[in-house]
């Protein structure tokens, strides 16, 4: 095993443990938590599906995380500040 292979299966830890951590508060906290679980869901799976050129790829999944977050955090604002 490469270096570079470890690097993607340590990381595809990582995102697994994101979505057992988010679906946990999600469940027992509140329902706004609930967008973390998906991206932790469509970001592991993107780690799982990128083998070789690693670097390359995980230029590209940063700029769609990118925006994933910024529409994630309008809309978390929009959820709490909504007018009850």
């Amino acid at each position: 095993m490469n270096s570079e292979d470890v690097i993607v299966y340590l990381t595809t830890l990582v995102g697994v443990g994101v979505i057992i951590v988010g679906i946990l508060t999600t469940l027992l906290h509140s329902v706004v938590l609930l967008p973390i679980v998906v991206i932790g869901i469509i970001l592991t799976v993107f780690l799982l599906l990128s083998r070789g050129n690693f670097s390359h790829k995980i230029e590209s999944m940063e700029k769609i995380c990118f925006v994933i977050t910024l529409i994630a955090i309008i809309c978390s604002f929009i959820l709490l500040y909504k007018p009850m």
